[in-house]
């Protein structure tokens, strides 16, 4: 009876380690218009934004190589994300006019697996900005 319990307490937590959520590293490529964003003292920002959140989504945030225009960011669950881009000035002026911040921007991707290269491609001319209103999905 002991070995029993022992060998179903085993399962018991191998089972819980396995139902876990896998987490992956996603990378890629920020351009506008196809070439390289004008990184000439410019910062950049990409935050990853659950779109179907649940009670313990959070928001990740991408290391980036402006000059490169490269951002890369791990430890992030599959599912779908709205990608905030900003492009900082020395003055913190962002140069796309807040389009695509957290509270507006229409970028959704889906994040699936490991080693997955999401590039962004932004318009040469930026839309008007439309804030997303709580709750609306994109």
């Amino acid at each position: 009876m002991t070995r029993f319990a022992l060998v179903v307490g085993l399962l018991a937590v191998v089972g819980a380690a396995g139902c876990a959520q896998k987490k992956v590293g996603i990378s890629g490529k920020i351009t506008r218009g196809g070439q390289p964003l004008d990184a000439d003292g410019k910062g950049l920002m990409v935050i990853l934004i659950p779109e179907n959140p649940g009670p313990e989504a959070k928001p990740y945030s991408a290391e980036t190589d402006p000059a490169a225009g490269t951002y890369r960011v791990s430890g992030v669950p599959p599912g779908q994300y709205r990608f905030s881009v900003q492009q900082f000035d020395a003055e913190y002026k962002d140069a796309l006019r807040g389009v695509y911040d957290p509270g507006a921007t229409p970028l959704v991707r889906d994040v699936t697996h490991d080693g997955q290269v999401i590039d962004i491609d932004l318009p040469t001319e930026l839309p008007p900005r439309k804030p997303i209103l709580s709750g609306q999905k994109r």
